[in-house]
């Protein structure tokens, strides 16, 4: 069962935000109502054969306890001279009672400590804060400008909503941010979200804690976002006291794209294998971050030991331009041919200007290959959508290229909940797949709990304790892999990511896929024998392809290996290995299976 991030301060202060701020106006009218219509319909009944002003008099001063209502013998009486005293006291505690609610859970909020703290008001922080509430967290909020309505609405759901700016001490002090358990960056800009980890680190200079804080920076920029991880490297490198901040940089995009290679890689691999093709060809329509973010897990996890490495071809109306900028931020991936150069072509295509139509198919055709799949990711969902509608409509004419077409958005539309879907019919067709959504991506499963780098723990303790080496590893073995996982430097969390990324790939290479909910699966696949070696030379490949995306650098002649400087001595052919190297190598494609066990819950099944 996950855990649950709050005490019993934050709770009773989430609970009474929620009761302070709930849809209670219809109630309390309605109770006010009837008290009164109790009151005043019951006196004038009882006072019926008086003249009308003494009836109403009579009905009135029941408030003030008139003698006959004082000693009331008749039931009648009775019910009337209390519905008259409670009107008025059930009116002014219903209008305090919001008031009175909303003091008490900032007067109980000085008291919480480990909750959750958003920081910011973008869709994907919304979405993060509710998911955090339905998994029972406490959550506070910090926002500036958020619209009236959206935060009523949030604190409605016990979502605690300050007004503020969260780079600034004073308010992140209102948050209790030293004494959360998360505090998560979500603002759009990149310096704020760096700045509010530099404030949470200086409160929590000045307090006691047995656990860090885990600082969530979320980063746009995939430059920044390497950095910002190799400083986290560096500070675990020179720490001498426990550490109090862990900081955590993560992106939107890059978890968009890992969980697409992840979950499409059969697919993908299965239809190239159908199509007659020698490699997994992506042609890209924009190349926006998301774009990139993509591209960039291909390259470094979607290596099929029967296929050739995979393929990128980019459409985009400047490729000169986002060529040389892929190239300048993937500078090594281009400049060690002897091992492996990146298989990337920038295209010119404008699709405001031009449509979308057989022409342009035959020249991606001609210079490049068919496609395997489509990604759309032009930088506005409006334009993704009208995209891949063309495209799909091009692609299914005479069945031309019968590919899937993964159109990112940024917030799941009714048009992709309806429209994009997926492959839902057997024919071999071109469909539409929406991916990357906040409501799937910002979720407290991805970015707090980190379920996406399980995969990876199990991929970086095969190769530190050597599991590859033993028989089956036990699931809770497994499980238990993500309790170092923290304590892992940067550089070797990057590769086991890209390693667990892959890890589909080879148990589809063994012969196997993920077995359907009515089917019997195996729960522990195994490699042939005849396999091995060639899985763990792509292996290998991959891994090289891997290093090279992520800035390292062979060894040149008299260099060793050098974390800081990113040199690496093993950069070489596989035959250049020793055999020690290449038993890493096939102890990393034992780890797949392992990882593809938590990825698959029904086991797996032998793939026609």
């Amino acid at each position: 069962m996950a855990r649950k991030y709050a005490n019993g301060w934050s709770e009773a202060a989430a609970w009474l935000t929620a009761i302070s701020h709930t849809r209670a106006g219809v109630v309390r009218w309605g109770v006010i109502t009837i008290l009164t219509a109790v009151w005043i319909g019951g006196g004038l009944w009882l006072w019926r054969e008086l003249s009308p002003f003494e009836a109403v008099y009579r009905t009135l001063s029941a408030v003030g306890m008139w003698d006959e209502y004082f000693n009331a013998r008749a039931w009648q009486q009775e019910v009337v001279r209390f519905a008259a005293i409670a009107t008025p006291v059930v009116g002014l505690l219903f209008a305090f009672s919001g008031q009175l609610g909303r003091s008490l859970a900032r007067l109980f909020n000085l008291g919480a400590s480990g909750h959750v703290v958003v920081a910011g008001e973008s869709a994907a922080a919304l979405s993060l804060a509710l998911d955090c509430r339905a998994h029972k967290d406490s959550v506070i909020l910090i926002a500036q400008g958020l619209a009236g309505e959206t935060a009523l609405g949030l604190r409605r759901r016990g979502v605690i909503v300050l007004e503020g700016d969260a780079s600034h001490p004073e308010t992140l002090r209102n948050a209790r941010a030293a004494h959360a358990a998360h505090v998560v960056a979500f603002e759009p800009d990149d310096t704020a979200n760096l700045q509010i980890e530099a404030a949470v680190r200086r409160l929590a200079e000045h307090t006691r804690r047995r656990r860090p804080i885990g600082v969530h920076v979320a980063t746009r920029s995939s430059l920044l976002l390497k950095e910002a991880r190799e400083m986290r490297s560096a500070q675990m490198r020179r720490k001498q006291a426990p550490a109090k901040v862990d900081p955590k940089p993560f992106s939107l995009q890059e978890m968009a794209a890992r969980a697409l290679v992840q979950q499409e890689s059969q697919t993908l691999l299965s239809l190239a294998q159908q199509l007659g093709q020698d490699r997994v060809h992506i042609v890209m329509f924009g190349f926006d971050a998301p774009a990139e973010a993509a591209a960039e897990r291909i390259l470094m996890s979607l290596w099929s030991a029967h296929f050739a490495p995979p393929r990128i071809t980019v459409l985009t109306p400047d490729p000169d331009i986002a060529g040389a900028g892929f190239r300048a931020r993937h500078r090594e991936a281009f400049a060690h041919p002897q091992i492996w150069s990146a298989d990337v072509a920038f295209l010119p295509f404008d699709w405001e200007v031009a449509s979308v139509g057989p022409e342009l198919l035959d020249s991606v055709e001609l210079q490049r290959g068919k496609p395997t799949a489509i990604v759309v990711a032009t930088g506005a969902d409006p334009g993704n959508i009208h995209l891949a509608i063309a495209l799909k409509r091009a692609c299914n004419h005479r069945g031309r290229w019968p590919v899937p077409i993964y159109m990112y958005e940024t917030s799941q539309s009714e048009f992709s909940q309806q429209y994009a879907k997926g492959d839902e019919t057997e024919e071999l067709d071109a469909y539409l797949q929406a991916f990357g959504a906040h409501q799937a991506t910002a979720a407290r499963a991805l970015i707090i709990d980190g379920d996406l780098d399980r995969g990876a723990a199990i991929a970086h303790e095969h190769y530190n304790r050597g599991f590859g080496k033993r028989g089956e590893v036990s699931m809770k073995e497994l499980q238990a892999a993500m309790k170092d996982w923290p304590d892992v430097l940067e550089t070797f969390r990057a590769a086991n990511r890209a390693a667990a990324d892959s890890a589909m790939t080879k148990l589809w290479d063994a012969g196997w896929r993920p077995a359907a909910k009515s089917e019997k699966g195996e729960t522990s696949p195994a490699i042939a024998p005849e396999l091995t070696e060639r899985m763990a030379q792509c292996e290998h490949d991959r891994w090289m392809a891997e290093r090279l995306m992520s800035g390292w650098r062979p060894a040149g002649e008299g260099e060793q290996r050098d974390n800081d400087l990113m040199v690496h001595d093993k950069l070489v052919p596989w035959n250049a290995l020793s055999d020690a190297d290449k038993n890493n190598d096939v102890n990393q494609i034992r780890a797949a299976l392992d990882v593809s066990r938590l990825l698959s819950k029904h086991g797996f099944v032998r793939r026609a």
